[in-house]
């Protein structure tokens, strides 16, 4: 009877059991069963609203103004760089840099003297980018670079070579550029001319266009005769004597031009004339042949006859075979205020140095500092800059981005001295070398 009982007990507690665990399960219309508790007991807190982007203006300087050729590339980016991020404002403070309009060069450094650097700036190196080094204002990019490896290694080495200022890489270059002869083929055909691969190619060249006078041989002024004068004069002496300023062996290099002078190569007024004079002249095929630089292929590449070669090494002189004028004259600097302040301005510097980004300017013109793919519709004109390039050996740098701007540019300009008077070579060189000296004298 005992036993019964015991029975009765057990099946009753299991009877209790039963409906508790069913009266649990109805308590939720989810028949899924619940999920095991953690672990360690802890309980899940709801994912906080992530905060909306801290709104932030960026002060921008750039040489991309005025007539710039880059100009209106540099304002599709940036307006459409703000309206992916909306909480950006790009105070665009771009200056232009050429001839008489030079005016970017006096407002960074009175940004500097006034302690109020822009927050990140496209701006030159070499000579120009010692006032912002040793200013303080600015980061130096080594240390950033590294720790971005991704990013340093889609940068050409030599490039970032370029960059450097007392071993240190002060800026980011960004966009090269190389000087040269453009010639216009059609031309030489039409008078059964061999192309100007010689120097004596292009003075029989200029002489018999220049007897016809239906085109100008040689489309350059001698009033700004910067590639000019940098591409003679590196084929007349090679780049060691080039790098010497003013040595006496740069006399050969004016002759030469007065050689062409002779020749009849200029056009008329061309002291006087501006560079965007001569270059519309040549875009409008008016002229044969004209020393200048990558920034003036987007004006001529849609002319299929247009090429692009190094001047020729010229007889009875020092020059080396495969140098050319080249360099990355320009970088990007970023103040150490806006890195300090947030990742912002470093963030659009790196958009700016970007393949995808970089490559919408070098459609226009000039050498990349990053690696970029080619493209199959790359124009005659600049395939042959291209392979200009690539087979140069060494790379110089244009005179006036490093020698005493005063200096070169009463050098560049009384040229035509030499040209129209009596005065001769050797007489301009050595004033200009006692100008430097004086300088020099000046600053110690």
């Amino acid at each position: 009877m005992k036993h019964l009982n015991l029975k009765r007990a057990l099946a009753l507690l299991m009877a209790c059991m039963m409906l508790f665990s069913v009266g649990c399960s109805s308590s939720s219309s989810d028949t899924t069963p619940p999920a095991a508790a953690p672990a360690d007991n802890s309980v899940s807190v709801p994912a906080a609203e992530p905060e909306a982007p801290k709104e932030e203006s960026i002060r921008v300087i750039t040489y991309f103004a005025g007539s710039d050729t880059w100009a209106p590339t540099w304002k599709e980016v940036i307006a459409e760089y703000m309206e992916e991020h909306p909480n950006i404002t790009i105070i665009d403070e771009s200056m232009p840099t050429s001839g008489t309009t030079d005016v970017i060069r006096p407002k960074m450094n009175a940004d500097i003297t006034a302690n109020t650097p822009a927050d990140c700036a496209l701006y030159f190196n070499g000579t120009d980018a010692e006032p912002l080094y040793k200013s303080g204002l600015y980061v130096t990019w080594d240390e950033i670079l590294n720790d971005d490896p991704e990013w340093r290694d889609q940068f050409l080495p030599a490039a970032l070579e370029a960059g450097k200022t007392n071993g240190e890489i002060s800026n980011l270059p960004y966009i090269g550029s190389f000087e040269g002869l453009i010639y216009n083929q059609a031309i030489f055909d039409e008078y059964d001319l061999e192309y100007p691969t010689s120097w004596e190619n292009i003075i029989k060249a200029c002489e018999v266009i220049s007897a016809d006078g239906k085109y100008i041989p040689l489309t350059n002024s001698l009033l700004r005769v910067t590639a000019l004068f940098d591409c003679i004069l590196l084929a007349q002496v090679g780049p060691e004597k080039r790098n010497t300023y003013l040595d006496p062996s740069w006399a050969q290099g004016v002759d030469r031009i007065k050689e062409l002078y002779d020749a009849g190569a200029f056009p008329k007024d061309a002291a006087t004339l501006a560079l965007a004079d001569v270059r519309a002249m040549f875009a409008e095929g008016k002229g044969a042949m004209m020393f200048d630089g990558s920034w003036v292929l987007a004006s001529v590449e849609d002319n299929p006859d247009m090429r692009m070669i190094p001047c020729p090494i010229l007889e009875g002189g020092t020059g080396e075979e495969g140098a050319v004028i080249a360099d990355y004259a320009s970088g990007w600097y970023l103040s150490k205020a806006a890195y300090e302040r947030s990742s912002a301005t470093l963030d659009f510097v790196k958009f700016m140095c970007s393949p995808e980004t970089l490559a919408r300017f070098i459609e226009v013109g000039g050498y990349s500092a990053m690696q970029l793919e080619t493209s199959e519709n790359t124009k005659p004109v600049n395939v042959s800059a291209a392979e200009m390039m690539a087979a140069a050996t060494r790379m110089v740098s244009p005179v006036n981005q490093s020698m005493n701007r005063e200096v070169y540019n009463s050098l560049s300009e009384n040229i035509i001295l030499v040209c129209e008077t009596g005065k001769t070579s050797e007489e301009l060189i050595d004033e200009s070398r006692k100008m430097l000296e004086e300088i020099e004298a000046l600053e110690e």
